[in-house]
């Protein structure tokens, strides 16, 4: 669709150039004599610049934000390329994702839904993260078999569909309710792309378990996790109240105003 506004707007341009370039031309003809060489390179040379100008302006172009995209357009960005991973089987893989990525691209710039268009935003990038686990893991690519074979294709179907509806013109209301359903399509296959990516990586978190596993009892054989700590700093309370002096009573009682020190050693020994 962009591709065909830039073919339209190439062939408005070119036609406001030949009109204002013949225009000029019997313009400076009927203005200025034409007798000699230097008055004819004179008039084509005005021709072309002016016509040049107008040619760009029939384009619809502005000189100095012609590079940024226009309102409602996204800036383009190349899809990202999945390296191979040297394993056969892996990599036609791969190279079937890389297709698929251009696919849910071509769809995205073709549907101006912002909804959907977020959603295709985002499934790009979960399928880029799965397409590269398995460029960084080959043996795992069996594992997204049916992911790439049926919900992929059912994907690219479902959206494509949405397109030819919407470009043909179909009514409000059955447009409507095509929108709802494809937007909860969409929203079922995100799910399930974020939960095969999970499921990529089960045996690594089974792994880090596993390690984290053995790491605590062998911290624990060697007394040194926390609940270790608490005991041995538990015991060496308990050694210190055990061996700590008895406490004198220095206060003064309602009976004596003074009571020695010494006299308070001999009470407590009797």
């Amino acid at each position: 669709m962009a591709k065909l506004k830039d073919q339209k707007r190439l062939k408005k341009g070119r036609k406001a150039r030949a009109i204002s370039f013949g225009t000029i031309a019997l313009l400076y003809a009927l203005l200025f004599p034409l007798y000699r060489l230097s008055d004819l390179l004179l008039c084509g040379a005005l021709a072309l610049v002016v016509s040049k100008v107008v040619g760009i302006m029939g384009q619809g172009l502005d000189l100095t934000t012609h590079n940024k995209p226009q309102p409602g357009e996204k800036a383009a960005v190349p899809v990202e390329e999945i390296p191979l991973s040297g394993d056969s089987t892996a990599d036609a893989v791969i190279a079937k994702g890389q297709d698929i990525l251009h696919q849910i691209r071509a769809e995205n710039d073709a549907i101006a839904d912002e909804v959907l268009s977020g959603q295709m935003d985002e499934l790009e990038r979960l399928c880029a993260q799965i397409f590269k686990t398995v460029a960084e893991k080959p043996n795992k690519a069996p594992q997204i078999r049916k992911f790439m074979n049926y919900y992929l294709p059912t994907t690219m179907k479902m959206l494509a569909s949405y397109r030819t509806m919407d470009s043909r013109g179909v009514s409000v209301t059955d447009m409507t309710h095509a929108r709802s359903e494809t937007i909860r399509g969409m929203n079922m296959i995100l799910t399930a792309c974020q939960k095969q990516l999970d499921n990529l990586y089960k045996d690594t978190m089974l792994d880090v378990s596993t390690d984290i596993d053995v790491l605590e009892q062998m911290l624990k054989r060697d007394g040194l996790t926390d609940g270790e700590f608490s005991k041995d700093a538990t015991a060496a309370a308990a050694q210190m109240n055990a061996t700590r002096p008895p406490v004198l009573n220095t206060q003064s009682s309602a009976d004596d105003d003074f009571v020695s020190f010494y006299s308070q050693q001999r009470n407590s020994k009797e």
